[in-house]
């Protein structure tokens, strides 16, 4: 082939579903690459989609079932929100505690220290206490804290084991420690003793399988990732060194009012090199945003200096047959008795009082969607990490309301049920299969 074909080709973006899988060669698998001395760590840094751990903890158990069970992994402290779940464990905590995120209500200021855990909890009130249960036993526990000079002092238990563990430190700054269990343990309680509790994070660990660490703040966007504490990102990832980060942004950014594009590229490459230099040399993978849905009018032109596309009519993906989910609200996919075809627009409801209901209710994709997505695609290719387009494996546009219908999605059509988490985990552990059969120079454990 003549050179400047070649040169051209090479040059050529890639459109497939995983871009840049060479970068991910190297992420253990299967059983020939798993090491043997420690377990192999997956961290995915995200939003609600991350936070609510059906995509991860469906992917975190198909790998540990492939691979070895090597704990539950980095999670927040506590429950510090509603809608952060953490499959395999159950928390308990005081009413103590005060929990600090890195989006909401002041999140902006910079204390309490917050890490990629996305959470803080805070308290000064001896006797507050937090408890975790974990379904499969653990031989480690570790537990992240601010130190300083007055402490923290706890009480820490795991299984049948008390030990008061003391914090204190010269000057102020983060610590992460690692406590082994002589006989693995299913249960870990702490309890403050004196000083000032900041708990950052906790983790539990198994001597070798796959941990897969969700840690997603809702309604999170890459920024706000920037608002997290650099040294406590650093004893973070020092006290569990990552062998692949995952950052799974998008779709806030795409939900927001102003979309800008040029903004997010900077955002990107930020976060990135930052990633590089606290976690060393981890592969990153980026998963672009998912289909989504909205029926808010103001988002149909939500990218700045110019709309990325059109916004497509969602409205046509509704599948009227009697087999499919409705869609909530008065949208709802009315079908005839012949032949499942929809009804006539607008129809009439028949009940104790009839009344015209219009099926046209505007449903579409902002076109923030597409655009965050071919940012991160492009500048993906351009730092020398992978990407993922979530969008793309899940059908494109408008394939939110196919799901919905299905039972993959809620009724915001954002949100995955467990049905649908565990077949986005599986759609992407597909391509990272597929990627590793194309670039085998994976080195060896």
């Amino acid at each position: 082939m003549a050179a400047p074909v070649l040169l051209l080709l090479a040059a050529a973006p890639c459109l497939a579903a995983l871009c840049g899988g060479e970068h991910l060669a190297g992420v253990p698998l299967t059983a020939a690459q798993m090491p043997a001395a420690r377990p192999v760590h997956i961290v995915q840094i995200g939003d609600s989609h991350t936070a609510g751990d059906g995509i991860t903890g469906a992917l975190r158990d198909a790998l540990q079932v492939r691979l070895g069970n090597g704990g539950r992994g980095l999670m927040p402290a506590g429950r510090p929100h509603a809608g952060v779940r953490l499959r395999g464990v159950s928390v308990t905590m005081s009413a103590a505690w005060s929990a600090r995120g890195l989006f909401g209500s002041a999140a902006a200021e910079p204390w309490p220290p917050r890490g990629i855990t996305g959470y803080t909890l805070t308290s000064r009130a001896p006797g507050a206490a937090l408890s975790l249960a974990a379904d499969s036993a653990f031989t480690a526990f570790g537990l992240c804290v601010a130190a300083g000079p007055a402490g923290p002092r706890f009480s820490l238990t795991l299984g049948a084991d008390v030990q008061e563990v003391n914090f204190t430190a010269p000057t102020d700054g983060p610590q992460c420690r690692r406590f082994t269990v002589t006989v693995a343990a299913d249960s870990a309680r702490l309890e403050l003793l004196a000083g000032e509790a900041i708990i950052t994070g906790w983790w539990l660990e198994r001597p070798a399988g796959i941990i897969v660490s969700n840690l997603g703040v809702p309604g999170s966007q890459l920024q706000f990732l920037g608002r997290a504490d650099e040294a406590t990102i650093a004893a973070h990832f020092k006290a569990l060194p990552p062998d692949l980060v995952i950052l799974a942004f998008g779709t806030n950014e795409g939900f927001a009012p102003f979309f800008d594009a040029a903004r997010l590229e900077g955002q990107i490459r930020e976060q990135v090199t930052r990633i590089r230099r606290l976690a060393g040399p981890a592969p990153i993978l980026m998963l672009g945003p998912p289909d989504a849905a909205s029926r808010n009018t103001e988002l149909r032109a939500n990218v700045v200096r110019g709309a990325a596309g059109s916004a497509p009519d969602c409205n046509k993906a509704v599948q009227a047959a009697p087999g499919r989910l409705p869609v909530s609200g008065i949208d709802v996919p009315l079908w005839t008795a012949e032949g499942g075809a929809l009804a006539p627009d607008p129809v009439t409801l028949t009940g104790p009082v009839p009344r015209a209901v219009r099926r046209g209710l505007p449903l579409f994709n902002p076109p923030a969607l597409a655009a965050a997505s071919a940012v991160q695609r492009r500048v993906a290719a351009e730092l020398g990490i992978a990407f993922w387009d979530w969008r793309a494996r899940q059908g494109g546009a408008c394939s939110a309301v196919r799901w919905m219908q299905a039972g993959l999605m809620g009724a915001d059509f954002i949100h995955y049920s467990p049905a649908g988490g565990a077949e986005v985990a599986r759609l992407l552990l597909a391509d990272l299969d597929a990627a590793h059969a194309a670039n085998p120079a994976a080195s060896a454990p």
